[in-house]
């Protein structure tokens, strides 16, 4: 056996090592931590933001109804005025016929007849009358004899008519009603008294 035969190299283990084993692993870079104050700090924000939409939406809220307040009170106040002077003719004759009446209560003589006091207080009855035309209101004077019309008479009572003819129509008024002069709606209606037929019975035979 030669030298060069026994010579025996010396195992590097380079060759035989299984590639990747006994290496190190090359760590990965970290996660990012959240940043908690950036974080706070817009939610901080963001609730400052809706805090201020809210007060100025009460703000708002707020102003409108102030100016709705203010309207209704113009409104208001324009209907009175309206209404004043609407009623002020009314208002002027009711003054004139007060002192009429308390003049004649003063002047009246101590013995004054029947016929007399139901003329002072018919003139009277007129007097109010025309005040009522002037505020565009009307008496409604039904006539006994006429047909009941429940739009425009009120019946408190029920009469036994004295022939079929007389059914339904009034027997007697007990006060006038009161309609709009322009409109013919009725406002109060008259009292009145009706007839009523009612067929005789015949008497059983003894």
């Amino acid at each position: 056996m030669t030298s060069q035969d026994s010579v025996v190299e010396p195992a590097t283990g380079v060759d035989d090592a299984v590639p990747g084993e006994n290496e190190p692993v090359a760590a990965g870079p970290a996660p990012a931590e959240p940043d908690v104050a950036q974080r706070l700090a817009e939610l901080t924000a963001a609730l400052t933001a809706v805090q201020q939409e809210l007060r100025s939406a009460d703000e708002r809220a707020a102003s409108r109804e102030r100016i709705i307040d203010r309207l209704h009170e113009e409104n208001q106040k324009l209907r009175t005025g309206e209404r004043r002077l609407v009623l002020m003719p009314v208002l002027t004759d009711l003054q004139r016929l007060r002192n009429d009446l308390l003049r004649q209560a003063a002047t009246m003589p101590p013995e004054m007849s029947s016929e007399r006091v139901a003329q002072l207080l018919e003139s009277y009855a007129h007097s109010v009358e025309l005040t009522l035309e002037r505020g565009g209101v009307t008496p409604v004077r039904p006539r006994t004899g006429e047909p009941f019309d429940g739009t425009r008479h009120r019946p408190t009572d029920v009469v036994e008519a004295p022939e079929p003819a007389a059914d339904g129509r009034i027997a007697a008024v007990l006060a006038d009603g009161y309609e709009e002069t322009f409109s013919g709606r009725v406002l109060t209606p008259a009292t009145v008294r009706v007839h009523r037929w009612i067929e005789p019975t015949e008497e059983p035979h003894a």
